[in-house]
């Protein structure tokens, strides 16, 4: 039986997971939007920094909603977890690993795939442990297992990925591409997502669906 690895894939660490999958203690969307900074929509104090729980005396006659510093991005977002990454040498697999792999166009119009493999690098000889070789996130962010299973059950749920956000590299290359500034975060999941289930063979288990992207200000 496949072990339960825990990572932060996009910190989305993209980081993940529906409120039923979550791992305990795991910030939720509402909670993680907290972490950004929120402006009056319109009205007398329209671009004024207000709060959600004080709406109605930050902004008379208007929402706090988040600010955001940029357009919307559109693109497609594939994770595969793989608990038996295969030797090619012996065809023996004993690594666990996590790939993000995300699509989208460029200011240019051209077509680009971003992706990075997650591994805990940590200790590559301590065999007889669990957690050997497995993608592992710091206990402050947003993290589920995320073994082929706690895939699976995402699968069934993505809206807990809302809110969440890149791990530093990925993050980086974003803002490089887009000439962004501040934080890219996934603000928009089409929930029609494609799942391929292989929790019962040694291949990788693969979920894919279409997101939203935009650049906030962290608090």
């Amino acid at each position: 039986m496949k072990d339960t690895l825990t990572i932060a894939a996009l910190a989305i660490a993209l980081a993940l997971g529906g409120a039923t999958a979550a791992w305990a203690g795991a910030p939720q969307p509402d909670e993680r939007a907290g972490d950004f900074t929120h402006v009056c929509k319109g009205g007398a104090n329209k671009d004024q920094a207000c709060t959600v729980a004080n709406e109605a005396t930050d902004c008379p006659k208007s929402e706090c909603v988040i600010k955001t510093l940029s357009k919307t991005i559109s693109g497609t977002l594939t994770i595969i977890a793989d608990d038996l990454v295969v030797d090619w040498a012996t065809g023996v697999g004993l690594p666990r690993a996590l790939t993000l792999m995300l699509e989208v166009k460029a200011p240019d119009g051209s077509k680009q795939i971003l992706a990075e493999t997650y591994q805990n690098l940590g200790d590559l000889t301590n065999l007889n442990s669990d957690l050997q070789l497995a993608p592992t996130a710091p206990s402050n962010v947003v993290a589920i297992g995320m073994d082929e299973f706690a895939l699976q059950n995402l699968a069934t749920d993505i809206s807990g990925l809302m809110f969440s956000q890149p791990e530093t590299t990925m993050a980086n290359q974003l803002k490089t591409l887009f000439g962004a500034t501040g934080t890219p975060v996934l603000v928009g999941l089409n929930k029609k997502s494609q799942f391929a289930d292989h929790t019962g063979d040694n291949l990788a288990s693969v979920l894919r669906f279409k997101v939203k992207i935009q650049f906030l200000e962290p608090v």
